[in-house]
Parts: C-alpha cells; sequence; structure tokens
C-alpha cells in the first residue's frame, strides 16, 4: 500500500510560496491558492484538510501537526507558530458573513449585496487547540496556549493560559516545561546537522 502522504516531487510541483524540509501532507488535503502559504520544516497536514489561503496568505511554523478534517478558511491572515497543535475537526475562520439579516450571506451572492467581516487568526508557537474547537476572525491564541475540545474561540487567549467552553473563557495556566524540551530538540536537530557529528 502506498503512503496517504504525497512524495517530495508532487510537494515541489503543488507551487507553494515556501516550503520547508521534511513536510508530509495527505494527497487527500484540499489546498487552496498554495502560492499564497509558506509552510515550515516538519509540518503534518493530515487527510481530509481544506486549507485555503486568502489574499493575506497562510503562514505556517515548523513542526505543526494539523489534524485530520481541520479546515482553515477565509480572506484574512492566518499564522500558525512553530510547534503548534490543531486537533481533528478544528474550524479557524479569518471571515464570517453578517448574520444581523441585513445582507445576504455565502459566497454565490455578489459581494455588494454581502457584509463580510475578515480579520487575522494568530495561533502562537506550541500553542494546542482540542478536537472540535471553532476560531473566528480576530482572534489570538497566545503561545503556549491550550484551548479545550469543542470550545468557541470569540476573542483572545492569553499566552500559556487554559481556556475552554462556548463561548471559550480562561480556566487556568499551562505549565511552560514543553518550551525547554523544544530547545532540546532543537539543539540536537543543530548537532545532528554538524559536518564533524
Amino acid at each position: 500500500m502506498s503512503s496517504d502522504f504525497l512524495d517530495p516531487a508532487s510537494l515541489a510541483a503543488i507551487g507553494f510560496g515556501a516550503l520547508g524540509q521534511g513536510v508530509r501532507i495527505s494527497r487527500n488535503a484540499v489546498l487552496l491558492a498554495p502560492h499564497r502559504m509558506r509552510i515550515g520544516d516538519h509540518v503534518r497536514i493530515d487527510a481530509f484538510c481544506v486549507l485555503s489561503a486568502g489574499e493575506a496568505g497562510l503562514t505556517i511554523g515548523r513542526n505543526v501537526h494539523i489534524s485530520a478534517m481541520t479546515t482553515i478558511l477565509g480572506h484574512g491572515r492566518v499564522e500558525i507558530g512553530d510547534f503548534a497543535t490543531i486537533s481533528v475537526r478544528c474550524a479557524l475562520f479569518s471571515s464570517t458573513d453578517d448574520y444581523s439579516g441585513a445582507s445576504m450571506t455565502n459566497p454565490t451572492i455578489p459581494a455588494e449585496y454581502r457584509r463580510s467581516t475578515d480579520g487575522p487568526v494568530r495561533i502562537g508557537a506550541h500553542a494546542i487547540l482540542g478536537s472540535g474547537c471553532v476560531v473566528l476572525p480576530d482572534v489570538e491564541i497566545g503561545e503556549s496556549a491550550a484551548v479545550g475540545a469543542l470550545s468557541l474561540v470569540k476573542s483572545d487567549v492569553p499566552a500559556f493560559k487554559i481556556a475552554v467552553g462556548t463561548p471559550a473563557r480562561i480556566i487556568g495556566d499551562r505549565s511552560a516545561e514543553h518550551r525547554g524540551m523544544a530547545e532540546r530538540l532543537l539543539g540536537q536537530e543543530a548537532v545532528a546537522r554538524r559536518p564533524d557529528a
């Protein structure tokens, strides 16, 4: 059985804005506007993800895992920091329609009849989103923050905080131990790359 992940030649042919080393992307992922995507080293994007880079682009740092059935949609900029984890079935939206009824909704409608809002989404380094999280435009999830499964994130989550619920609210602090582990990993990789190693 062949791998679910694209081979290096197939990845290179996609035409990303930038593509790091050791990237693994499922052949069953959908990538829209890949020329506006910048992907760092050792990123893994699993099956049935839909990633659409809006005009402002999509940047994914190194060692990021985007798990199965995740969607990233909208016109605003999306940034995902190094070592972040986006769990199964998460949805990150950098655009949202007007739900008030004062305008029409959905992309089949001409722009003059719609009133959508665009805004950046930033997921900090080492942050983790639990399964089924929804993140709305103009939200920043700080470095090393954690968001529990099935949470709706409508406002910023500060660094090293744990948030859960609908809407998400802060319930505690996250340990910083993982940051030291990341430094050790990067150090080991640097040693392995040295010509005298």
